[in-house]
């Protein structure tokens, strides 16, 4: 399905929730025409060495909220229901890009049933975490510390680690192998 292109240096997973600002007309045009149509949008990253400036890989989203902050610019909370491929990219007259989206069916990570290694401290710290940043708990509407994939996508989106790190954890196959890299990371803070 064809599907206009958000380029931002935001990453998100799936069944993730984030708060982007909108002020250019392109993506005030682009943010109208998917609450009149009832659809979503693809977050992408931008990417210089592809010949259409956008990474092959985003997140569809959908606007599950709106609002203004204080300076009259709007808000939107978007929800990333799944991964898309991106091609046949487009642009049109307001510099707006658009691209033949296909879902990603499968998994971000393969989970071993028998082995949920560091799980539950991850997802405790992640609750703590959302309990003390009232404004991210508002955020994430649904949340599932029970699911191991969940946590640890999650921690991906929120941990202050580069776009590179962040996708080079992602590329993990398993999920033990990114609870592992993410479990070095707390264990370097303390």
């Amino acid at each position: 399905m064809k599907r206009a292109l958000f380029p931002l240096p935001v990453y998100i997973l799936p069944q993730g929730y984030t708060r982007l600002r909108i002020f250019e007309p392109r993506y005030l045009h682009m943010v109208k025409v998917a609450m009149k149509e009832q659809s979503g949008f693809v977050l992408c990253h931008g990417d210089k060495a592809s010949d259409t400036a956008v990474s092959r890989e985003g997140v569809f989203v959908e606007i599950v909220d709106f609002s203004q902050d204080n300076g009259g610019q709007l808000l939107i909370d978007v929800y990333a229901k799944h991964r898309v491929v991106i091609t046949d990219v487009t642009i049109d007259e307001m510099n707006l890009k658009h691209g033949w989206c296909h879902t990603i069916d499968e998994p971000l990570w393969e989970l071993d049933s028998e082995n949920f290694a560091y799980h539950e401290r991850l997802a405790d710290l992640l609750r703590d975490l959302f309990v003390v940043n009232a404004e991210l708990n508002d955020l994430y509407k649904k949340k599932n510390y029970a699911d191991p994939i969940w946590v640890a996508a999650r921690w991906l989106e929120l941990l202050p680690l580069t776009l590179t790190q962040k996708q080079k954890i992602q590329s993990c196959q398993t999920y033990q192998a990114v609870a592992g890299v993410l479990f070095e990371v707390f264990d370097d803070q303390e």
